[in-house]
C-alpha cells in the first residue's frame, strides 16, 4: 500500500524524532559560558543546613571598620573591602544572630559576597558574613 497519507506522517515522525535527538543532545552537551551562569551559589544558613554552603568569598581578618565597611586582609596579605547593608546576614560560625555592632576589629571572618562572587573589585556588598568569634580568635581548620 503506497498511501501518500502514510508516507507524510511517516516524514514528520521522522522529523519529530530528529529534531528530539538533537535538542536532547544539545541539552547535555556543556558549554562553559552558560554552565558559569548555571553555577549555584550556596549562602550558610544561620542555624546550619542539610546543604553545604558554597566556598567563602574571603575568610581573613577585619583591620578597619568605618561606615557600614569591612576591610579584612587574608592570610596571604591580600585586602578586600566590603559593604555590610541591611540584606547581609550577621552571626557567627555557630549559627547566632550578632549585630554590625558586635563587628570589631581583630576579628577572624568568613564573607560570601552577592551571587557568591570572587573578591576582585572592592567595595563588594556582603550578603553574609561570619564571624569566627566573638573575641579575636581564628577560624577553626576545615
Amino acid at each position: 500500500m503506497n498511501n501518500p497519507l502514510i508516507a507524510v506522517l511517516k516524514a514528520v515522525a521522522a522529523n519529530a524524532l530528529q529534531a528530539t535527538a538533537i535538542a536532547t543532545a544539545l541539552m547535555l552537551t556543556p558549554i562553559p559560558g552558560i554552565a558559569l551562569a548555571t553555577t549555584q551559589c550556596v549562602l550558610p544558613a544561620a542555624d546550619g543546613d542539610d546543604i553545604p554552603p558554597s566556598p567563602p568569598s574571603v575568610t581573613g581578618k577585619i583591620v578597619k571598620i568605618h561606615n557600614h565597611r569591612l576591610t579584612v586582609q587574608t592570610k596571604a596579605g591580600l585586602v578586600h573591602r566590603t559593604i555590610v547593608n541591611d540584606g547581609t546576614g550577621l552571626w557567627t560560625v555557630y549559627g547566632g544572630g550578632i549585630e554590625e555592632t558586635d563587628l570589631k576589629v581583630g576579628q577572624h571572618v568568613l564573607i560570601w559576597l552577592q551571587d557568591c562572587r570572587h573578591a576582585e573589585e572592592t567595595p563588594q556588598v556582603a550578603a553574609v558574613v561570619q564571624v569566627c568569634s566573638l573575641a579575636a580568635e581564628a577560624c577553626a581548620e576545615q
